[in-house]
């Protein structure tokens, strides 16, 4: 891919916190996935992390592959939120 290419599909965003974010690497997603599970943060802080897991990964079902994760590692996890949910019609 070329670095114009690149340059177009990492678009910086404003989360619910008010912050001006990129993507976030694969350890940052495992870090935030870690907290949730183990129910750290106020509820708009896993907002926030949330919302920027859901801006870095394929899966559009964060919320529900995070707590789908009963008895799953943090790295399990995130494996099932890069994989793309694909809708079948």
């Amino acid at each position: 891919m070329s670095k114009m290419a690149a340059d177009v599909l990492w678009k910086p965003y404003q989360n619910a916190g008010g912050v001006i974010v990129g993507k976030l690497s694969r350890d940052e997603v495992t870090e935030r996935v870690e907290k949730i599970s183990q129910g750290m943060g106020s509820d708009k802080e896993v907002n926030v992390w949330i919302e920027e897991i859901a801006e870095s990964v394929p899966n559009r079902q964060v919320i529900e592959t995070i707590m789908a994760g009963n008895g799953v590692s943090a790295a399990e996890i995130v494996d099932r939120l890069y994989k793309a949910d694909v809708i079948c019609l």
